[in-house]
């Protein structure tokens, strides 16, 4: 017998406003500015994003695994934008918001792939 699905409309708000942040950052990848900082760093730069983007299907299907995901996608974000001293202030603000908001739901979502 299985457990009645349940998603918060805000876990479904943010996710959608995360799925989108991820598409649109995926153009980014392509930018000019991008491949100036070096021949790696689109490579790099790309899987973060569709980390964080896959990430955002799983929290939008409410699986810890999504969360998890995102946490490391906002840390190999932040490291990188450290390492070539392109931090943005309030994309990491933008980013810890929608964790500690995702993490109120960490123990109801389901464990499971």
């Amino acid at each position: 017998m299985s457990r009645a699905f349940h998603r918060p409309r805000y876990v479904s708000i943010l996710s959608v406003i995360g799925i989108i942040w991820s598409l649109l950052s995926f153009l980014y990848v392509f930018a000019p500015a991008v491949k100036k900082v070096g021949i790696w760093f689109p490579a790099v730069l790309g899987l973060i994003v569709a980390a964080r983007f896959i990430s955002m299907i799983g929290i939008w299907h409410m699986k810890k695994w999504g969360i998890i995901l995102f946490l490391l996608a906002v840390l190999s974000k932040v490291a990188s934008a450290i390492l070539l001293n392109q931090l943005s202030v309030v994309e990491v603000f933008l980013s810890v918001l929608l964790l500690i908001s995702f993490l109120f739901y960490f123990n109801r979502m389901d464990n499971n792939l």
